[in-house]
């Protein structure tokens, strides 16, 4: 039988949708984000009712995004499993035997991922932003119809899809599951503080915009200039973030062929 992309991509799509792992892990996102949106909602409502001024719009949205951050990191952790997996287990060796052209196999692990968690996180992200509403209550300010909001929850959605390809990537570079979530921790977490004591400040606010974990922030962010640090344009962080996963995907691609070629 001939091998094409379309059938290798058919080939690891099976994969992992008959772990169970997949299901319990994007399942676990979905309840993440929609419970905790809809928690911290009512704290906000709660300290309102106690003489706090309620959020803005862009404070509203900013509410129900809350736990992007720890939802991110979560996604990017299935990333790097979804390879990483393999080598522990030892199927990695079966699937480069079925596939001898090396890039195939990690485009097509890229594929399988963003069509498993797109619809996953656009359903996720819509929820947490409605379950924040329901949690803030009258103290919301912002709604589906207002202009940015719909942008905003499509850019948390695409942010954490970015994060699961970019794991990918780091995944497939270091083979090895502990050492590649410590990667993953270290670029979405501690580099962000890290960049201030390293860099003049003027050369902070230039760089730090373009962490990965900023710019997903800032993909999903109503309104860029309230931020406490500089943040990208939502479209230039997506292109920023996107070049982030490509880079790391491109990265596990050549290593992938030189180690296992």
């Amino acid at each position: 039988m001939r091998i094409t992309f379309a059938r290798v991509v058919r080939s690891e799509w099976t994969k992992l949708c008959s772990l169970r792992s997949t299901w319990l892990t994007l399942g676990t996102v979905l309840l993440l984000a929609v419970g905790l949106a809809g928690a911290i909602g009512y704290g906000v409502r709660r300290s309102v009712q106690s003489g706090e001024p309620p959020p803005d719009p862009a404070g509203t949205v900013a509410v129900a995004f809350l736990p992007m951050d720890f939802l991110m990191l979560v996604v990017g952790v299935f990333g790097v499993i979804q390879i990483t997996g393999e080598y522990g287990s030892g199927a990695i060796r079966a699937t480069l035997t079925a596939v001898p052209r090396r890039w195939p196999v990690l485009a097509a692990k890229a594929v399988a991922l963003a069509g498993a968690t797109v619809p996953v996180l656009a359903v996720s992200c819509l929820g947490a932003f409605l379950a924040c509403q329901v949690g803030l209550g009258s103290s919301a300010s912002a709604s589906l119809a207002d202009p940015g909001v719909p942008r905003a929850i499509a850019g948390a959605a695409g942010s954490a899809v970015l994060m699961g390809l970019l794991g990918l990537g780091i995944g497939a570079m270091l083979r090895h599951t502990a050492g590649a979530i410590t990667a993953l921790v270290v670029l979405l977490m501690v580099a962000p503080v890290l960049v201030g004591p390293v860099l003049p400040g003027e050369r902070e606010e230039e760089v730090l915009k373009f962490v990965p974990a900023l710019a997903g922030q800032a993909m999903y962010a109503l309104d860029a200039e309230a931020a406490p640090f500089e943040m990208l344009s939502p479209g230039a962080a997506a292109a920023t973030l996107v070049g982030w996963a490509a880079l790391l995907l491109l990265g596990g691609i050549a290593v992938l062929g030189r180690r296992d070629g």
